[in-house]
């Protein structure tokens, strides 16, 4: 993936993600210089598609999210090429709105080197409808940050990257959504 003067690595986490993945990618298309896709051995089309849209593909066996995620952290250089500036975390049940698209290129060039981060608002849906209420939104999340200085933090479930203490960040205005499609079962 290329996309001038974002300087940004996106890392995706997948397994039998063939519903989500194209639409996920394809939001990512405008603002990232690489899609680094972690797959926990599909056995769908995830791969193919991921690999057809120009994501970079490594196949890792699965402990937990954060085992998962900071494998791909620690090693999405070696494998896309060389590190980015930038690095974003996405579920590939997730998308962005075409406002944050817009945004996050002009955030990024414009932030100056105190800034280690952004948060994002996250939009929750479910079988269709926008979960507005009940702590769902606003819901933000730290999901760009400065490449060599984000963590995530070792926890079996809701994890969430950690940056140095003092570290500066802003809130951008777009939204990312989560939409998952694959139904109850």
């Amino acid at each position: 993936m290329r996309a001038s003067g974002c300087n940004l690595t996106v890392i995706i986490l997948t397994h039998n993600e063939e519903v989500h993945i194209e639409r996920c990618i394809r939001s990512l298309a405008p603002v990232a210089r690489q899609i680094f896709i972690v797959d926990s051995y599909s056995t769908d089309r995830t791969v193919e598609i991921a690999r057809s849209l120009g994501a970079v593909v490594a196949q890792r066996r699965w402990k937990n999210y954060a085992d998962q995620f900071q494998w791909g952290l620690d090693h999405y250089a070696e494998h896309c090429g060389g590190p980015t500036d930038w690095v974003m975390r996405m579920d590939a049940d997730e998308y962005l709105e075409p406002e944050l698209a817009s945004e996050i290129p002009r955030s990024l060039s414009d932030s100056g080197p105190a800034i280690s981060g952004f948060y994002i608002r996250r939009k929750v849906f479910f079988m269709g409808k926008w979960i507005r209420h009940g702590g769902y939104y606003p819901h933000t999340l730290l999901r760009i940050w400065r490449h060599g200085l984000g963590r995530i933090e070792q926890r079996w479930m809701d994890e969430h990257i950690v940056l140095p203490p003092g570290s500066k960040t802003k809130l951008l205005k777009g939204h990312l959504v989560d939409d998952n499609q694959k139904g109850l079962t």
